[in-house]
């Protein structure tokens, strides 16, 4: 009946252009977001850019507050506690359910993943690593074939990796290998439909995640005051095994 009308080209390259700017530094956390001058900058009207702005909003890479307006993404200690806590519930289940219902096709994508996780950690190259550690994780959600559970993951989690992949910084590359080494016994369990062994080596895997994940938080917060004073003897860019893999 209809003639279909597609908006997604320039809503997508919006989206690009300010998560490019956030991923790469120029947009630091927290940093307020105005979308008039957004619009003006980009060349753009209001409404496309409000779309962007959803689509990074859905992705986690920013937030939009009450009486405050939208943010770059920036997560508090209290906030990662809270994202493992409901990992810790959801995303086991969900490791169990994919593995009960995943595909010949999913559990393709999924060792594609993963292959590029490991072609990341060997090329040393800590932001890719992120991105494939996303598709890992995003694609056992698909897996489940559960439309509601795969959306509350979405909506709960993918903040966390991309609060990750803001903070990136220089990565032993021993410790991202050791990262995809972690995730092999969890890809296991998904191709032997091995629903119990999933769920326990998820619960294995995200308690070492979040002690590491603290260890981090708590190194970040000790460098800050030195970050503001460039005389200070701490580092200023430690990154842990978690700030990307998770």
């Amino acid at each position: 009946m209809f003639e279909k009308i597609t908006s997604d080209t320039l809503r997508s390259r919006i989206a690009k252009q300010i998560r490019d700017a956030i991923l790469s530094g120029s947009l630091k956390e927290g940093s307020k977001l105005v979308e008039r001058n957004l619009a003006g900058e980009l060349g753009a009207s209001l409404t496309a850019v409000r779309e962007g702005l959803i689509e990074l909003e859905w992705e986690g890479f920013i937030v939009k507050k009450k009486n405050s307006g939208t943010h770059v993404i920036k997560l508090s200690p209290a906030d990662v506690e809270k994202i493992f806590e409901t990992r810790a519930v959801i995303e086991s289940h969900a490791f169990a359910v994919a593995a009960a219902n995943a595909t010949a096709e999913d559990l393709e994508q999924l060792a594609k993943a993963y292959d590029g996780m490991l072609d990341a950690a060997r090329n040393q190259d800590a932001r890719l690593y992120n991105q494939k550690d996303v598709a890992f994780h995003s694609a056992v959600w698909r897996a489940t074939h559960n439309d509601f559970l795969e959306a509350a993951l979405k909506r709960a989690i993918l903040p966390y990796f991309s609060y990750t992949a803001i903070r990136i910084g220089s990565v032993n590359p021993f410790l991202l290998h050791r990262d995809a080494a972690d995730h092999s016994p969890l890809l296991q369990a998904l191709q032997q439909h091995n629903a119990e062994a999933a769920r326990q080596a998820f619960e294995h895997s995200v308690s070492d995640w979040l002690a590491i994940a603290r260890t981090e938080l708590a190194e970040s917060d000790a460098a800050a005051p030195d970050r503001e004073n460039p005389q200070g003897t701490r580092p200023t860019n430690s990154t842990s095994p978690k700030a990307v893999g998770v």
